[in-house]
């Protein structure tokens, strides 16, 4: 059976805990309910960071093959896509580093320097092409608060965890991320736009679950240790 095969035959876990536990005692298959589950808010985070689709992609995939190798260290602690999260979010940011993109940016001062387009707002998918634009235009720090919070809605606590900052510097940001944008567009269609941002599913998702499970697959003998 293909691994899209697999997954689509299995039933899905009742939770998270769920799906851990099976991968723990030995059911590497059952990795596949938390990738489909939590996909798209590692891919928004990983997009945050990164601002480029197909990194973005490349970062999600060896998160999850990160997170699958650690998973016997989840303690519960926090929720599990907090955990996962954080190691998207660690990921995506190493690979800035690498680039040489990482860069300390003023939070004082940010103007935007994306423009609306009026004729382009009529349908869900433009909108949030439109607000995709303008979350792009935000400094790196500021960006990946936003999405984190406002996004894909993690809470204060959850986002400073994720991000490695104190909870007052998310408020700072996140209200400074958030009036940066209603300098250019308003709160009412960034409400409407939001849950069109960096979708993630479909073929795109299907093609980094097919990726996680042939690497944990080709490398894991057994569940994850």
């Amino acid at each position: 059976m293909t691994t899209s095969a697999a997954a689509s035959a299995r039933p899905p876990a009742a939770s998270d805990q769920d799906a851990i536990a099976a991968v723990l005692a030995g059911d590497p298959g059952a990795f596949a309910v938390l990738v489909q589950r939590h996909n798209q808010a590692l891919f928004r985070a990983c997009r945050a960071v990164l601002g480029n689709d197909a990194e973005a992609e490349d970062a999600v995939q060896a998160a999850w093959v990160s997170a699958y190798r650690a998973l016997a260290s989840f303690r519960a602690e926090s929720t599990f896509r907090t955990w996962v999260t954080r190691i998207a979010v660690h990921e995506a940011s190493s690979r800035l580093r690498r680039r040489a993109r990482l860069s300390e940016v003023p939070l004082e001062g940010i103007t935007m320097t994306a423009t609306v387009s009026p004729e382009r707002d009529a349908f869900s998918a433009e909108l949030g092409a439109l607000l995709e634009r303008h979350i792009d235009a935000l400094p790196e720090g500021m960006r990946t608060v936003l999405v984190l919070r406002d996004i894909i809605e993690l809470d204060t606590a959850e986002t400073a965890a994720c991000v490695g900052i104190a909870e007052e510097a998310v408020r700072v940001r996140l209200h400074r991320a958030r009036r940066a944008l209603a300098e250019s567009i308003s709160s009412e269609l960034v409400d409407r736009a939001a849950p069109a941002v960096w979708r993630f599913d479909g073929e795109r998702c299907a093609r980094v679950l097919a990726g996680v499970m042939a690497a944990i697959g080709a490398t894991e003998g057994g569940g994850a240790r």
